[in-house]
């Protein structure tokens, strides 16, 4: 058959520090079990990644005990993929049994769940969920009823939540890698499709598709989006896509992207004057929208509480001179999802810790406060990616240019 090790996701030692990240918080947390749906969480717990996951209508759980390996749930055509790319030892595959596919050893997921639990060698009682906020349940609410009858007085199902992202929140070198690969890869395809960028003649849509396909030309395999605002009627939009409207001289063009490799995501903004010789007033704009996010950078320190690289950036806005105006957050930390716990906020708890990614942002947007947000009539927006460490902070992505203009690609 031959060396068939170049299929799996991840290696064997980065599968057993996933699990083992997963079940450490899982005993903080109170919790005998997992119930992982959704395609990042089931990635990460077993490196089974497949584009089966894509339908909504054949469910695919893992299952994460307290001790021992994880067990997954799905149809007998995907035995194959996981076995292919996965570590997970416990494969629960349901069927059509007149179809002779192979061997089908559970009727659905309350079975597969059951004779799961029945093999192990602890007692499990209460079942986390991807129940809170940043996190989703994946299947339908009305599959989840009814596991949650067929355990009724059994077992006690609640949120998992906190155990998942304190996991996911420290990466690993590889997967530390694998982000600062993939910024590398969207940088260069922004600053690559900026370079083409002709006042009068390209479209947003044009740039869209000269990003995209330069990223995945770079080995990004899966783009989550892809925002390309031009020109008054769209400075005051933060998330919409990219239209045949044609740019024009004079205009700003902010791109803001995320593309994936090997599962792991960048998320970039990125700035381009379309003249030579911006404004004075644009400059200086720019320039704070750049600056304020190496002031999140400078407090990225181990031992401080996320929320004083949010109160680092919003200080700064607020003292300089065209950035007082705050209208958003100060970026996330990012990994398989591309906005992850914990959040760049005034509010956030969680400590900085060696480890933690974060994408730091934050722009001037200049507008009527009577009018409110939707009068904005220029937009400048940095972001760049970030490794909390022992000791200074290392840049995972850039640091992008304040403002690109057509002097840079002379």
């Amino acid at each position: 058959m031959g060396d068939k090790s170049y299929l799996k996701s991840f290696s064997r030692e980065e599968y057993l520090t996933h699990v083992g990240k997963l079940q450490r918080r899982m005993e903080e947390e109170g919790l005998d079990l997992l119930l992982l749906s959704s395609p990042e969480n089931i990635y990460y717990a077993t490196g089974y990644r497949s584009w089966y996951t894509s339908s909504l209508f054949r469910p695919v759980f893992v299952f994460v005990p307290v001790k021992g390996e994880p067990g997954i749930y799905l149809r007998i055509l995907e035995k194959t993929t996981v076995e292919n790319t996965s570590w997970c030892p416990n494969i629960y595959c349901s069927g059509s049994p007149e179809r002779r596919l192979g061997k089908l050893n559970d009727a659905d997921p309350k079975d597969a769940l059951r004779q799961f639990i029945c093999s192990l060698d602890c007692t499990v009682k209460r079942v986390g969920l991807e129940a809170g906020d940043g996190l989703h349940y994946f299947w339908s609410l009305n599959l989840l009823k009814e596991l949650s009858e067929e355990f009724r007085g059994q077992l006690e199902f609640c949120d998992g939540t906190r155990a998942i992202q304190r996991a996911r929140m420290i990466k690993t070198d590889w997967e530390t890698e694998r982000i600062r690969t993939a910024g590398y890869v969207t940088e260069r395809a922004i600053v690559d499709a900026f370079r083409e960028i002709r006042a009068g003649i390209t479209t947003e849509k044009e740039i869209a598709r000269s990003i995209a396909s330069k990223m995945a030309a770079g080995g990004v395999d899966r783009i989550s989006y892809l925002t390309v605002n031009s020109g008054t009627d769209k400075y005051s939009t933060f998330n919409s896509y990219a239209t045949d409207r044609v740019v024009r001289e004079g205009e700003i063009v902010l791109v803001d992207i995320s593309g994936h490799i090997d599962g792991y995501a960048s998320d970039l903004t990125r700035t381009m004057f379309l003249g030579k010789r911006p404004p004075e007033i644009y400059l200086e704009m720019a320039e704070i929208a750049r600056e304020c996010v190496h002031e999140g950078f400078r407090a990225l320190r181990p031992g401080r509480p996320v929320r004083e690289v949010s109160d680092a950036v919003e200080e700064y806005l607020r003292n300089a001179r065209y950035g007082r105006e705050v209208l958003h957050t100060s970026g996330h930390a990012i990994g398989l999802n591309v906005t992850e716990y914990p959040n760049i906020t005034g509010s956030e708890e969680e400590t900085v810790q060696p480890g933690m990614v974060f994408a730091i942002e934050n722009g001037v947007y200049p507008y009527d406060r009577e009018q409110g947000a939707s009068s904005i009539w220029i937009s400048f927006r940095m972001e760049d990616e970030a490794l909390a460490t022992e000791g200074e902070a290392k840049w995972l992505s850039g640091p992008g240019h304040a403002l690109y203009t057509y002097e840079d690609f002379v």
